[in-house]
């Protein structure tokens, strides 16, 4: 270092850099509350396995962006005897449901949820008609265990507001990438189903399990 410097004797020029100044404190702070996280799981039938299910949590201030995508098939000896496709784009605001546009196909049947916020109640399009949901509506958000204590949660392929029980099991250890995880374990419970899932300490998402109809088990895996 010389110890020389420059006087800017320019108004405009130091206005200018002012400006650039200030408007990149604003993009530094704009991008410091935005956070963004994905979660990619690979999913079992038993010990099969049969697809992926990807999950992109997009956060800004209150808002929230979660966009699902899940391929599944089941196949014996080349053959596929069952297939499901589900897509979902969901914004939350404040803890609530805002707007969703989900479709599915399961195994040829096909479903479609499409609703907006509006005048303090929810108002849903689906396949089996239109219904307006009051209040905050919630739906099985498992990224956000915050987010799914309710007594009641959409269903992201039917529509349906569906009752449940939440139950804390226990602290447990669970095997996240490979690595021994302490994770607690939660139960989310319908007169349908019933699924288990696990988050770190710190609220990360990283395990689900539950049981289908025909007594298979259900697994996500964290890739």
């Amino acid at each position: 270092m010389n110890g020389n410097f420059f006087m800017i004797e320019s108004p405009s020029f130091l206005l200018t850099l002012m400006t650039f100044f200030f408007f990149s404190i604003g993009l530094l702070s704009s991008a410091q509350t935005s956070t963004q996280k994905t979660y990619h799981f690979k999913v079992f039938l038993d010990d099969e396995v049969i697809g992926v299910q990807r999950f992109a949590v997009s956060a800004e201030g209150t808002r929230t962006r979660i966009d699902i995508e899940a391929e599944f098939d089941v196949k014996y000896f080349l053959i596929t005897f069952y297939s499901y496709r589900h897509t979902n784009s969901e914004l939350w605001e404040g803890g609530c449901l805002k707007e969703i546009r989900a479709k599915t196909n399961d195994n040829g049947e096909s479903f479609f949820v499409e609703g907006t916020f509006k005048d303090g109640q929810l108002r849903l399009q689906t396949h089996n008609g239109e219904q307006h949901l009051k209040g905050c509506v919630k739906t099985f958000a498992y990224w956000n265990p915050a987010w799914f204590q309710s007594n009641r949660l959409l269903n992201s392929q039917t529509g349906e507001l569906q009752p449940i029980e939440i139950q804390t099991v226990a602290e447990e250890t669970l095997a996240v990438r490979g690595t021994p995880t302490p994770t607690q374990h939660r139960r989310i419970i319908s007169d349908k189903f019933t699924i288990d899932l696990w988050h770190t300490m710190n609220d990360e998402w990283v395990g689900l399990h539950s049981t289908t109809q025909e007594g298979k088990k259900l697994r996500y895996e964290l890739q």
